[in-house]
């Protein structure tokens, strides 16, 4: 989200603090600053605003913070409310517009005014000037003005031309059957029943006021305007949205948890700069509301003890109550052990006293509470215990908990085809029993593979499992080589695939993911992926570690399955309990500075994996970078035949700094270029 700080000085004087200071600041108060630009001698800062705070989408919402934090630390700064000078709007005039809501419980409230003698022409400078700085292209005086508010306040506003409303009613209600809307930009969306809808007597006006009807825009002659500020069910509005494609400023807002409070204050403001740029006489009506059902303010008892426990410090009763001050929330009751406050309606995130105990945080500054060179901290239970028996019950434990079943089958079987196959590709020979106690089952198994296709095989014949199937199975295989009878132990993992997924790859990337949970759990990391030769997977991946092969992954080929699909791992089992038993424990800190992502297309030779990619840029050694993913594959239409584009993501985060884009863009500029250099790499336009 964009932020002016020249707006922001409209609110909080005197501001004389510099733009990084203010930045840092916001930063500081959970506000961060992604970057800071110089726009025609105005500072524009980049602020990436969490979800949950909707009070923050606005300049004065922004205002509203940065003063209570400049306040309590101590700076001697105002806070101006906008101006809605009453006398000069000079409400009163009776409006002859009426307001019909059909459809309580998605219409929170709305409220409307009718402005008449309105003239239509462009804006002045500091109107275009300040909108322009945050991106927003000016229109017209009146579009303007219902731009400006809705950034300031953070309240969403709808505007008709009044004279296009069939017998000057406003219908609040579902779309009708068969409903069509036109748009705008000419876009023809066909409504469903379920769809919110504004309509005059005779046609729907706009869509849940996130997009108007051509025909109810107000144009260059329009002389009578009617703005609507509503609180609408903010599912609904999102709902309506991903249906029809629709993406407007209106719904950007509309689809937040807003404060209903705030639209008749919403209307004033609109009709007081309304009034303050058109110079000729307007006409305001008296602002029909619609508010059925008044939400009531959140209260919580806040205890002193409480507070103390979460934030690790004692804080003075005294800030306690001035950063509740500061904040707009009120205290009802105190005594010496708790507070008795309520919340103002536009921090619709505070509805706990956990959440209290965030905000006084906030404002106080985490950067206060010290951090001890000792600190308790609690492990994966039993994970660097060195017994192969707390490894083994530790790693099922975690498989059960996936889904997965144990199963136990028979070290005997059948000879088949395909083990001969195997046998050849691992350079061994497949043990005989000499005398065995049946006659189908004469040879020792060389893979737990075998055991475990005819395992899900008997399950699905037999009716006894109607869904996919987890199974696993720790055991050992038996094999000659150079002359030697040799046993391996294994630990073997299948999925059988009969529900249907949108992805092909939906199980092998489901079943790799067990697999790193595990290493993840067992303290293994720096390991390393290949293609697979196994002869009976196809697509599967080899995972080595130290160069030694860990584990054998992917999907059983079509010729050795005709039914059902398998996904089959199977791990070293000694292999893995030795790496575990040699792994020490080491404590890094988390973070205090924010994470920030950036997204990389590259376009390289079809023979180049992604692994290959990840390694290089590991052993380039930047120390900022936290993670690397694979976010996408394409390979096909508007791509040469012996080429493919990888759309990688990489995690920055430091121990030291808030990372700021410079540095960011400056580590992703480097890995552009050794890419090119060493893969010639071309990098694809997003």
């Amino acid at each position: 989200m964009k932020i002016s700080l020249n707006w922001i000085k409209k609110y909080v004087f005197p501001l004389n603090i510099d733009e990084n200071e203010i930045s840092k600041i916001l930063s500081d108060i959970g506000l961060t600053v992604k970057g800071i630009h110089n726009m025609d001698n105005d500072f524009v800062l980049d602020l990436e605003i969490t979800p949950n705070r909707t009070d923050a989408m606005s300049h004065y919402g922004i205002a509203r913070d940065l003063y209570a934090v400049l306040k309590f630390r101590g700076y001697k700064v105002n806070l101006l409310k906008p101006e809605i000078n009453k006398q000069i709007i000079n409400f009163g005039n009776k409006s002859h517009i009426q307001i019909c809501i059909k459809i309580h419980k998605k219409c929170i409230r709305y409220s409307g005014i009718l402005i008449s003698k309105i003239k239509i022409e462009p804006s002045p400078y500091w109107l275009i000037s300040i909108l322009e700085s945050i991106g927003i292209k000016s229109v017209n005086n009146i579009i303007d003005t219902i731009h400006f508010v809705m950034y300031e306040l953070g309240q969403p506003i709808h505007i008709f031309d009044m004279d296009q409303i069939e017998d000057g009613k406003i219908i609040i209600k579902n779309a009708e059957k068969n409903t069509y809307f036109q748009s705008s930009d000419k876009k023809i969306i066909k409504l469903d029943e379920e769809d919110l809808v504004i309509y005059d007597t005779v046609k729907p006006l706009s869509i849940a006021g996130i997009i108007n009807n051509v025909k109810s825009n107000i144009h260059i002659k329009s002389k009578n305007i009617f703005i609507g500020s509503a609180c609408f069910d903010p599912i609904i509005i999102r709902n309506i949205r991903k249906k029809h494609c629709i993406k407007t400023e209106m719904s950007h807002f509309f689809e937040k948890d807003i404060d209903p409070n705030q639209t008749v204050y919403t209307l004033q403001r609109v009709a007081f700069l309304i009034k303050e740029i058109i110079k000729n006489k307007i006409i305001c009506s008296d602002i029909i509301d619609f508010y059925p059902n008044p939400i009531s303010f959140y209260k919580i008892k806040l205890r002193y003890s409480k507070i103390l426990n979460v934030i690790g410090r004692k804080i003075s009763i005294k800030k306690i109550k001035k950063i509740l001050s500061l904040l707009e929330i009120l205290i009802h009751f105190e005594n010496d052990k708790h507070l008795l406050i309520s919340i103002p309606s536009y921090r619709t995130d505070v509805q706990r006293e956990i959440d209290v105990i965030e905000e006084i945080l906030r404002i106080y500054g985490i950067h206060k509470i010290p951090i001890y060179n000792k600190t308790k901290i609690y492990t994966l239970p039993k994970v660097f215990y060195k017994t192969e028996y707390e490894i083994q019950k530790i790693l099922f434990e975690q498989l059960v908990s996936y889904g997965f079943q144990e199963i136990i089958s028979s070290t005997m079987i059948n000879e088949e085809e395909y083990s001969s196959l195997l046998n050849s590709f691992f350079y061994r020979k497949k043990i005989k029993v000499i005398n065995p106690v049946n006659q189908s089952y004469k040879f020792m198994r060389s893979s737990l593979l075998f055991s475990m296709i005819n395992c899900i095989e008997y399950n699905y014949k037999n009716n006894r499992i109607d869904s996919n199937i987890k199974f696993f199975e720790l055991g050992k295989i038996y094999f000659q080589q150079n002359n030697k009878f040799l046993e391996k132990t294994y630990l073997g993992i299948a999925i059988s695939k009969k529900e249907k997924t949108k992805s092909k790859n939906y199980y092998f990337l489901y079943l790799k993911g067990i697999i790193e949970q595990i290493f993840q759990k067992s303290g293994i990391f720096n390991y390393v992926q290949t293609l697979s030769k196994h002869p009976l997977l196809e697509n599967g991946v080899t995972i080595l570690y130290n160069q030694k092969n860990l584990v054998e992954l992917g999907k059983f080929k079509k010729n050795i399955l005709k039914k059902n699909e398998i996904f089959y791992a199977e791990i070293d089992w000694k292999y893995l309990v030795s790496l575990i038993q040699k792994q020490k424990m080491i404590y890094i800190p988390f973070s205090k500075y924010p994470t920030s992502k950036r997204d990389l297309s590259i376009l390289v030779d079809k023979s180049i994996s992604f692994e290959k990619i990840n390694q290089l840029i590991k052993k380039k050694e930047n120390h900022i970078i936290k993670k690397i993913k694979i976010y996408d594959l394409y390979e096909g239409i508007n791509f040469p035949n012996s080429k493919k584009s990888y759309t990688v993501s990489f995690l920055f985060e430091s121990q030291k700094e808030t990372l700021t884009d410079k540095i960011i863009n400056n580590s992703m500029k480097e890995i552009e270029l050794f890419l090119k250099k060493q893969l010639k790499a071309e990098i694809r336009e997003k």
